[in-house]
């Protein structure tokens, strides 16, 4: 399923490609005439070329590869029209560097953003709604009760994305996660229900439960149009987390191959390294700016210092700009529109400005750009007490960014919300690769842009 999920990606984005060389196209056409617009197509192609790689890099940090957006609604027109208007930008101040270009395409380059958000929206509408007509839902039955369950059915009936939750069956009684699902208490009938209705995917919660009847009933059930899979993988593969409370030990032993990624973590070191020492450079004026006006607005130092865990547990020092006042400051934890930040440390947080001190962490080797958030050693000592496997997110450097803070939502160093959070990060852990911390940071972006920080 994860391969048919980024071979549509890949569809959708080499489609965009021929989109935007096409909309190129007409635009030229339009304003030239066609025997014109043959002609010099060749040369404006070439330098439209690196204005498009921009735009689908845009494209891809405005979620428009995201298979679970509708594609033909208000809100993707409203994506396609200010990416557009970024482009055009973008476009402007390319030429505007490029002085030696043969074109000059002031007209083409407003007339083409026009007609890029024109096509990019009939196709992708047209592409919406003909995979919806095509694509029946694939009907899903559960074989045992699961807590992560309920998760599960309600996010896959707020965006269906292909899928129906149809059946529950459970020998031992439970009820269903969820109303709404058919209940069946004996093999005989859930066989009988998978069979008559179709049923394309049956999601087991934990095989070793089952009765050696419900085995063998599962089994009779096998052939070319049903699929079985355990509720940990099918659960990581819609929520891109981690079920904690189904997974096992073993899990970790069976899924977690950190010394075949060791490859990645070296290059992923190297680059860490030359992004913070670039990054310190190149923003070394805005942050004199930064310290000047932490100092100048609210009593205490410009550096917040304070220890936190790294991989493996070792204790380490970060450093932050200050965000609170120090006056009858506790330094709890953090909570939302805590009264404690200031008015520039409200600006630093959701802008991610305060993080950049902690460039130099990572040129120390005791952070990356991406990875679990870092907690303090005392938070972490309770948390390890009441959430199954925390310990196991130490298994990766912390990061400045990561899977659980692009996720959408706000985790709390509570036990309920670390829970949410670990799910995150054992999902990261588990999947480390290129791809990946390219996606948390085009996530990232799209967080700072969209101003919805902490």
């Amino acid at each position: 399923m994860k391969t048919s999920q980024r071979a549509r990606q890949y569809f959708l984005f080499f489609i965009d490609i021929l989109v935007l060389f096409v909309a190129l196209f007409a635009t030229l056409w339009l304003r030239r005439g066609l025997g014109e617009a043959v002609a010099t197509f060749g040369v404006h192609a070439r330098y439209f070329a690196l204005i498009f790689a921009v735009l689908l890099g845009i494209y891809y940090v405005a979620g428009f590869y995201d298979l679970q957006a509708d594609f033909d609604d208000a809100r993707f027109l409203g994506k396609i029209i200010w990416t557009s208007l970024v482009d055009s930008l973008v476009g402007a101040l390319y030429f505007y560097l490029v002085r030696d270009a043969p074109i000059g395409p002031k007209t083409v380059l407003a007339l083409d953003a026009i007609m890029t958000a024109f096509f990019v929206w009939i196709w992708r509408a047209a592409y919406s709604r003909i995979a919806r007509r095509l694509n029946s839902n694939m009907k899903i039955a559960f074989v045992g009760s699961d807590p992560a369950l309920k998760d599960l059915v309600t996010d896959i009936r707020a965006h269906p994305n292909g899928y129906e939750t149809v059946a529950f069956y459970d020998e031992g009684g439970s009820p269903p996660p969820i109303e709404g699902l058919r209940e069946f208490r004996d093999a005989e009938s859930f066989v009988w229900m998978a069979s008559s209705l179709d049923i394309s995917l049956v999601v087991i919660s934990d095989e070793r439960a089952l009765s050696e009847q419900t085995r063998m009933a599962l089994l009779s059930l096998m052939g070319p149009e049903l699929r079985f899979m355990r509720l940990d993988r099918f659960y990581e593969y819609r929520l891109r987390k981690i079920p904690i409370g189904t997974i096992s030990d073993f899990w970790f032993l069976e899924n977690i191959d950190l010394h075949a990624k060791k490859p990645y973590e070296g290059a992923k070191r190297a680059i860490d390294i030359c992004l913070a020492a670039l990054g310190l450079v190149v923003l070394s004026p805005i942050l004199l700016l930064v310290a000047i006006a932490v100092k100048l607005t609210s009593r205490g130092p410009v550096f917040f210092i304070q220890t936190r865990l790294g991989r493996g547990g070792r204790a380490f020092s970060i450093v932050k700009f200050r965000t609170m006042h120090t006056d009858r400051n506790d330094f709890s934890p953090t909570g939302r529109n805590d009264p404690r930040i200031t008015p520039v440390g409200n600006f630093l947080r959701r802008t991610r400005l305060d993080e950049v001190p902690q460039f130099y962490n990572i040129l120390r080797g005791e952070m990356s750009f991406i990875g679990p958030r870092p907690e303090r050693p005392e938070i972490a000592q309770d948390l390890e007490r009441h959430v199954p496997y925390y310990r196991q997110r130490l298994l990766v450097k912390p990061g400045i960014t990561g899977w659980d803070q692009v996720s959408g939502e706000y985790h709390s160093p509570s036990v309920e919300d670390t829970y949410k959070k670990l799910q995150f990060d054992l999902y990261y852990i588990k999947n480390l690769s290129f791809v990946l911390d390219v996606s948390i940071v085009a996530k990232t972006i799209a967080t700072v842009f969209a101003r919805s920080g902490r």
